[in-house]
């Protein structure tokens, strides 16, 4: 019996689905998957390019922020760094911290805040690039006493309070809570090398 035309047309167009929905399920699905996966990394990557020239417009600003900071650092240098030669300045600031010293145990109640040592270096550890042209010298200082106390007095290291500019490259801490206490912050013990600069004579 032989099979109609439109049965054979019919039956063809059942093939030709058949063999495109194989198609889609082994090839095409991957390769959609891969389009719309590359379309993300492309719309990812514009979207980065766009951040970084933001940025890059952000680079004139900052520069000159950069250098602002470095003119204010220059005339507080200038104006607050007490002017001393490098051959006094040992001694006189062994002794300006350990009046400072004194001075925080009253101020916040802490009888056990103390330097228990205070080194000055063979050698200047400072190693700032605006302050190279300044004159430093370096100690390792280690001290001990409550953690509010040791944060405040650092706070007011760096504040000036001695009419000195320091810096601190690291800290090296340890420590534990008041065992009958536990309400006061923990005492700390902290060792640190500081690097102190001085005006220059005769700026």
């Amino acid at each position: 019996m032989e099979i109609p035309n439109i049965m054979k047309i019919f039956i063809g167009l059942i093939v030709i689905v058949f063999m495109v929905a194989i198609f889609w399920l082994t090839s095409w699905q991957n390769y959609d998957k891969e389009i719309k996966a590359k379309e993300a990394d492309i719309t990812n990557i514009k979207n980065e390019i766009v951040e970084i020239n933001k940025q890059k417009e952000e680079i004139p600003k900052l520069e000159a922020e950069i250098a602002n900071l470095e003119r204010t650092l220059q005339a507080t240098i200038q104006q607050e760094l007490t002017p001393e030669s490098e051959t006094d300045f040992v001694p006189s600031y062994m002794a300006d911290v350990e009046k400072l010293v004194e001075q925080q145990r009253i101020r916040m109640n802490d009888p056990d805040f103390i330097i228990t040592a205070m080194t000055p270096e063979a050698k200047s550890d400072a190693s700032v690039e605006a302050l190279s042209a300044y004159p430093a010298r370096s100690f390792q200082m280690s001290l001990t006493g409550r953690y509010t106390t040791v944060i405040d007095f650092l706070r007011q290291l760096g504040a000036l309070k001695l009419k000195r500019l320091v810096t601190i490259s690291r800290l090296s801490l340890s420590g534990s809570p008041d065992g009958t206490n536990y309400s006061r912050s923990p005492k700390l013990t902290i060792t640190m090398p500081i690097s102190v600069y001085l005006r220059k004579e005769g700026n």
